[in-house]
């Protein structure tokens, strides 16, 4: 891959951010506002019961956590969107700019855009209700990339699937992911749901970091077994939507798909 060109995607991208409404808004006014909402819940519910009890740490940690996923994922998938919505998709691939290097673009600028989401809603936490993410330790890191591994894993399926089958599934960039959300346990702790729930979420990721992460906040140590699970199972994903990414773009490009998405 060719860093030129990968950087070019990224440049292209953060100058729609400097100009775009839109994608300002999902950056900072929604994080904020689900921030805001869940904070004042968890605050009330703290009030019913006169302590503040461990569950609100656990509420706007999962809140903090999940913003990972669903914002790196949408940032993947998106921008191949807004290049089709400028009728740009047939200039981006007719010149040296290979699919691969297009997703590396995506992905760091999906990173660059995480960070600064993060940055803005943990010090919000921090200030309106001391809330600390940085409690969790140095497992914040391997957390915080676990998240995004799977992310990655997602942006990239549902950027295939749009690619081969065009528009009429556009709405997969901001609904696909959300199936995970309640097998994830991000608010409640896996032993709520379902027996055969758990062992379907058992094999997610996102199950393994969440649950790790209320494990950390509850005073349980390192969850060795939960991280072990997420890199094994991030690992597998990652390779998988590679393949699965690289065939739909092949079979795109023989059978005419992604010309008929610049026309869409």
């Amino acid at each position: 891959m060719n860093p030129t060109r990968i950087k070019g995607v990224i440049l292209e991208h953060l100058y729609h951010l400097r100009r775009s409404i839109e994608d300002i808004t999902d950056t900072f006014f929604w994080p904020t506002m689900d921030l805001i909402i869940w904070g004042l819940m968890t605050t009330y519910f703290a009030g019913l019961s006169g302590t503040l009890p461990q569950i609100i740490t656990f509420l706007i940690g999962g809140l903090l956590l999940w913003n990972v996923v669903w914002r790196v994922q949408q940032d993947i998938s998106i921008a191949l969107l807004r290049d089709v919505w400028n009728r740009n998709i047939i200039n981006l691939f007719s010149t040296p700019l290979s699919p691969w290097e297009f997703l590396a673009g995506t992905i760091f600028l999906g990173m660059i855009k995480i960070l600064l989401t993060m940055g803005l809603v943990s010090l919000l936490a921090w200030i309106l209700w001391a809330f600390d993410i940085f409690r969790l330790g140095l497992v914040l890191i391997p957390f915080f990339a676990n998240l995004m591994f799977f992310a990655w894993s997602a942006g990239i399926v549902i950027t295939g699937l749009i690619i081969r089958f065009g528009m009429r599934i556009q709405s997969f960039a901001w609904s696909l992911i959300l199936l995970a959300h309640p097998l994830s346990a991000v608010f409640y702790p896996l032993a709520t749901l379902p027996p055969a729930l758990q062992t379907v979420a058992w094999f997610l990721p996102t199950a393994h970091i969440f649950e790790g992460m209320r494990q950390v906040l509850a005073g349980g140590g390192l969850p060795g077994e939960h991280l072990a699970w997420a890199m094994a199972l991030n690992v597998f994903y990652l390779a998988g939507a590679v393949f699965f990414f690289n065939s739909l773009f092949e079979q795109a490009r023989v059978n005419g798909a992604l010309t008929r998405l610049a026309g869409e």
